[in-house]
């Protein structure tokens, strides 16, 4: 006997039975629904970046524990000799190093002693303070801001400024770092062409930039913050501010920069 064809047949003869059985008869709809399958959480279409520069310093204690506080991933680029200065800043690079919210990033070890045009003059140099920096801190995700510097190479995507970093960071990137500036700078003074914002006007600011796709990386927003100002209360409340809606928002979440370009895929 074909069990496979006498198996349909009585499937098909009692979905008959049902279906002629109901005619005339009043659809009682389910007060409810359970769908089969676990739904799956919407992945926010914009990703957010928040990177410190110049730490350690006496704001990177307070970081960690926003960090941890808001459950927080953010970067770090850290500065190789603020590092090694003292005790107590190597005690805050440890922090950052065991805690894995925080994504620790390159900012060469001298910071061209803010003398950035005479600093890129010199590419091979540049390329040996930003190793130096790496091999004083054990660096190993290849993650660079340059000091002084908006300039990206970040896989195919390159950008420059208007200063003279370019040669440097193409040599950079032929030693395998990956240069990363940013789209927007908050700081907790006015000035060179940044304006003061409450956490409020930069969410504004954010969404405006974000849908309007004014951003370096279409999607992606990278915003430039300084451990040190997080000692002004006043903007560490406003930085406070900032994170809760982006939280709340459907449209946006927190990322790693190691995450930048994965996030295409």
């Amino acid at each position: 006997m074909n069990w496979h064809y006498h198996r349909m047949t009585i499937a098909y003869t009692g979905a008959l039975m049902l279906f002629s059985s109901n005619i005339g008869k009043k659809t009682v709809e389910p007060a409810y629904y359970i769908h089969p399958f676990p739904a799956h959480k919407t992945v926010a279409p914009f990703t957010i970046y928040l990177t410190f520069d110049d730490g350690p310093s006496a704001g990177s204690e307070i970081v960690n524990e926003l960090v941890e506080k808001e459950a927080l991933p953010v970067n770090v680029f850290l500065i190789g000799r603020n590092v090694c200065l003292t005790q107590r800043s190597r005690e805050l690079f440890r922090k950052y190093r065991s805690n894995p919210l925080v994504e620790i990033g390159n900012h060469s070890f001298t910071h061209a002693e803010r003398r950035y045009e005479k600093y890129y003059r010199r590419p091979l140099s540049v390329l040996a303070d930003i190793d130096r920096s790496r091999d004083s801190l054990q660096l190993e995700n290849g993650l660079v801001r340059l000091p002084g510097r908006n300039i990206f190479r970040v896989d195919s995507l390159s950008r420059d400024d208007h200063g003279n970093g370019s040669v440097a960071a193409d040599t950079l990137a032929a030693n395998g770092y990956q240069i990363f500036g940013w789209d927007l700078e908050w700081r907790c003074h006015p000035g060179k062409g940044i304006g003061l914002h409450t956490g409020e006007e930069m969410m504004e600011l954010v969404n405006s930039l974000l849908s309007r796709k004014k951003t370096f990386h279409q999607g992606r927003l990278i915003i430039l913050l300084h451990d040190k100002e997080l000692l002004d209360e006043n903007f560490r409340t406003e930085l406070e501010t900032f994170i809760s809606l982006v939280k709340k928002s459907d449209n946006c979440r927190f990322g790693h920069l190691s995450d930048y370009i994965r996030d295409d895929q």
